[in-house]
């Protein structure tokens, strides 16, 4: 998990600022993804990724099973993330994550 991250002013005048749970969610995805390429229950991450699930994002972020899925869903038509899911688990790639790094 990272310490510190940069949102540039920029990100006011896109969708994602204008609600509330999907920006929360968002940089819940910004603080909580891995800083390097590394192994996390089995499953192989390169920098900018997280393996987790709904659950346990609407639990981080203090958000809805909804909010988390439709957040994750807009995040994606967006182009700021992507997603690929298992029946385990989810993983999440930020799109552009060096960008977002102090």
């Amino acid at each position: 998990m990272c310490e510190s991250i940069k949102l540039n002013s920029e990100i006011l005048a896109g969708k994602e600022y204008l609600y509330a749970a999907r920006f929360k969610l968002f940089v819940t995805l910004l603080f909580l993804a891995s800083q390097g390429d590394c192994v996390v229950d089995g499953v192989t991450l390169k920098r900018g990724e997280l393996v987790t699930s709904f659950r346990a994002l609407a639990e981080r972020a203090s958000l809805t099973l909804k909010q988390v899925r439709a957040g994750l869903a807009a995040l994606k038509k967006a182009g700021a993330i992507e997603v690929r899911s298992s029946a385990r688990y989810t993983v999440a790639s930020i799109c552009e994550f060096d960008s977002y790094m102090v």
